[in-house]
């Protein structure tokens, strides 16, 4: 009973991580995020979704089936999971930086071309 509620505290942990910056990010998000860039998130959540129920339905398989192999195939799955996740992640985080850099320079630029005016007149 109590390697159970282990188990399933661990695949709750292991959700959050993926759950908490996603939500992170859909509350800082705006509609100043390129077509791309919503793309590669769309792609990147798709991939969330096939290795978090790959890994999902072997780790059940593999306690049913007391297998080893395949427990071990999970413990595989979720390092890939957890690499991708962390990747992707690092990827969004330094887009988002880039595109919030540009967009402070482009305010730079408006508030410099400002300046200008005031001081010709």
């Amino acid at each position: 009973m109590g390697s159970t509620l282990v188990l399933i505290c661990l695949m709750l942990s292991l959700s959050i991580a993926v759950i908490f910056p996603e939500m992170k990010y859909s509350q800082t998000s705006n509609n100043s995020v390129s077509m791309e860039f919503e793309y590669m998130v769309s792609k990147q959540r798709k991939g969330f979704l096939i290795l978090g129920l790959a890994a999902l339905i072997t780790f059940f398989t593999s306690i049913q089936n007391l297998s080893v192999g395949l427990f071990v195939f999970h413990l595989l799955l979720d390092v890939v999971f957890g690499i991708y996740a962390y990747a992707s992640f690092q990827v969004r985080a330094s887009l988002i930086q880039k595109q919030k850099i540009s967009s402070i320079d482009e305010e730079i630029l408006e508030l410099d071309e400002y300046e200008y005016l005031k001081q010709a007149v």
